[in-house]
């Protein structure tokens, strides 16, 4: 018997039979081509991963329906039919359905227009459509939807489906949810219309059963059709679960499939990608919801679903008939298969920091411990080991013990070595911090893969050149790490001022009432963890807004959580500290004037400084064949850069 016998059971629908009840989520790091915009072979490599790891379903993430007025930004909307121009053959998306199905998993695709967030840089300059007719605070004029305009809509959806299923998809996925142009019309928060598509939740569900129906009637009654709602907009106004409810029934002859998801992509993004401050399975109510409802159209569940052990009890409870995940299939695409075969600690955690989807906004879009996410192509250049090395790393953090997994799996001869007592750098602090559990389950991840290689791991061990000479490495690679900035204020050297780790370190010394010079991501997690422990915390930034170094997802429930906690939180911005005194810290606000804040205990996190002298000393032994320092000693920065550092570093040695 197999340890998950109900989350690896199959399940068929019509004509299509899905292995098991794991669904890999539309997630992206996708680049179809610019000009066609097929998918390129990375994306096709990167999709094929997903099944090759054991997902039932694979869809293809935001897919655009026309070029007129749904795309709402570059490289990331794939656009099957062309009207304009017949430039995409089917041959160029066979390529990826054939990709998928080689390995047993369905291939799928999600289908969506941005409605009011299609941007006119995109769509040839026009304005944009939605709902409704208004101007957005950037000037952009959007156009309200006439009749005309909702049939062309709902032909566009059906015949981008006909395309997909002529390409040989199995399902398509209707995205009626995050704010896109259906759930935009559903939306009590967004639709003001007076016509028969506004106003009642029944008016408000006309056009996208229109939609629904005009998709049904193209591609026949045997092809798969799933719909992604919001059960959740988590937003002022936003779609009640009751309106969910009633919606799904009026919609259920329709479609063969509910995909629950939660959120709006532009007011409340970080509960379409739940972060750190959200439980996992966030969504399972509302599937709950659904079922006590009486709904009987098979349930997709997602949101923060990473753990086979809680797939197997919502399966087997009949809360929902399928998981679906996103992320966690970003840092292992092999989870499913690791853990239908009863190798459950080898499955790579993830994080939730969504620095994968943040990455959109910031150009770089990838995730954090999974160095191979769309760059798959990456390994079909790279070399075997032509003769195995003695190598020697330096650290054991996250980027050291990256390193030397990835060394030892290349059949290298591997010594670890690591100044203090255990294994895990800074991320050792996630064993206390409250909110850190997914951060501390990769921490503990990698120390496993550690000790299960033939890695020889010196603890209590510091490098120096009489060490590189008793082991005489052929290649080194440093991950020494960065210490924290020391505080120049006046007065910093008092007894009661203490760097922000201290928290986890020494936590008796801090006091009820704490303030916290600096307000990045560091001050302010620790600030909401000292908060929730019952302390006062005012924190202190110099800059204009707090965590400028966070990306987008992240920052937005950073900054919920800290109004959520605003009568134990109180920031302050634009702040500059001008002395610690024994009662409190004095500081000028953004007027110039001097303000004092009271307290027992100062805890400052202004940034860190790289370990590098270790490195020069180690560089100066001259019998190495390479040498390549890694992560925070070149220069501090976030866990992706040591991580993907280290495996990049040791896939070198060749």
């Amino acid at each position: 018997m197999k340890q998950y016998p109900y989350l690896f059971s199959p399940f068929k629908l019509k004509n299509v039979t899905f292995r098991n009840r794991i669904f890999a989520t539309p997630t992206g790091l996708t680049w179809p081509d610019e000009y066609s915009c097929v998918p390129g072979h990375s994306t096709v490599l990167f999709y094929e991963k997903k099944a090759r790891g054991g997902a039932a379903s694979v869809t293809l993430g935001e897919t655009a329906v026309n070029r007129v007025d749904c795309v709402r930004r570059p490289n990331a909307d794939q656009i099957l039919p062309d009207f304009e121009r017949l430039i995409l053959p089917k041959k160029n998306w066979v390529k990826i359905t054939d990709a998928i199905k080689r390995h047993g998993a369905v291939p799928s695709i999600q289908l969506s227009h941005g409605g009011q967030f299609s941007e006119p840089f995109f769509i040839g300059g026009r304005n944009p459509i939605g709902p409704n007719g208004f101007t957005k605070e950037n000037g952009t004029v959007v156009r309200a939807m006439d009749e005309d305009d909702i049939v062309r809509i709902a032909n566009d959806f059906a015949e981008t489906a006909w395309h997909a299923k002529d390409a040989g998809f199995q399902k398509v996925m209707v995205h009626g949810g995050h704010g896109w142009l259906l759930g935009q019309f559903l939306s009590p928060a967004i639709n003001r219309r007076t016509d028969r598509f506004g106003g009642s939740p029944e008016n408000r569900a006309r056009f996208p059963m229109m939609v629904l129906d005009a998709i049904r009637q193209r591609v026949g009654d045997d092809f798969l059709i799933e719909l992604r709602i919001s059960g959740d907009e988590h937003q002022p106004g936003g779609w009640p679960i009751e309106e969910a409810i009633a919606f799904v029934k009026m919609v259920e002859d329709k479609i063969d499939l509910l995909h629950i998801s939660a959120g709006d992509y532009h007011n409340s993004d970080h509960y379409v990608f739940p972060t750190i401050y959200q439980p996992h399975g966030c969504n399972v109510h509302v599937a709950e919801a659904m079922k006590k409802a009486g709904i009987k159209v098979p349930l997709v569940t997602v949101g923060a679903m990473s753990d086979p052990r809680e797939m197997e009890r919502l399966v087997a409870a009949g809360i929902t008939d399928f998981v679906a995940v996103g992320r966690a299939l970003l840092a292992d695409s092999d989870l499913p298969k690791k853990a239908f075969s009863g190798h459950e600690d080898d499955i790579r955690p993830c994080l939730r920091c969504s620095n994968c989807i943040g990455g959109l906004y910031d150009g770089l879009y990838q995730c954090d411990v999974n160095p191979l996410a769309g760059n798959e192509i990456y390994t079909v250049k790279m070399p075997e080991v032509g003769i195995k090395k003695r190598v020697l790393i330096v650290g054991g953090g996250p980027g050291g013990m990256t390193a030397a997994i990835t060394a030892a799996e290349r059949g290298h001869e591997v010594t670890l070595v690591e100044k203090s007592d255990v294994l895990g750098g800074t991320l050792k602090f996630t064993d206390v911090d409250s909110h850190k559990q997914d951060l501390r389950n990769y921490k503990n991840y990698l120390i496993h893969q550690v000790n299960k290689h033939a890695i020889d791991v010196r603890l209590n061990t510091e490098a120096s050149l009489e060490l590189l000479t008793a082991l005489n490495p052929q290649a080194i690679i440093v991950a020494s790490g960065a210490k924290a900035t020391i505080l120049k204020a006046k007065g910093a050297d008092r007894e009661h001022v203490f760097h922000a780790t201290a928290v986890y370190e020494t936590p008796e010394v801090i006091g009820d009432k704490v303030v916290m010079i600096g307000g990045g991501l560091m001050g302010c997690e620790v600030a909401l963890h000292l908060a929730e422990s019952g302390k006062h915390v005012t924190i202190l930034e110099m800059q204009n807004q707090l965590a400028p170094d966070s990306n987008i997802v992240h920052k937005a429930a950073l900054y919920e959580m800290i109004e959520k906690m605003n009568d134990r939180v109180l920031a302050v911005t634009n702040a500059k500290v001008i002395e610690v005194a024994q009662n409190g810290v004095t500081y000028l606000d953004q007027n110039g004037n001097e303000q004092l804040v009271t307290c027992d205990t100062v805890l400052y996190a202004i940034g860190m400084t790289p370990n590098d002298a270790i490195v020069e000393e180690l560089r100066l032994w001259p019998d190495w064949e390479s040498f390549i320092p890694i992560g925070d000693c070149t220069g501090a920065s976030i866990v992706r850069k040591a991580i993907h550092g280290g495996y990049f570093a040791a896939m070198d040695i060749i």
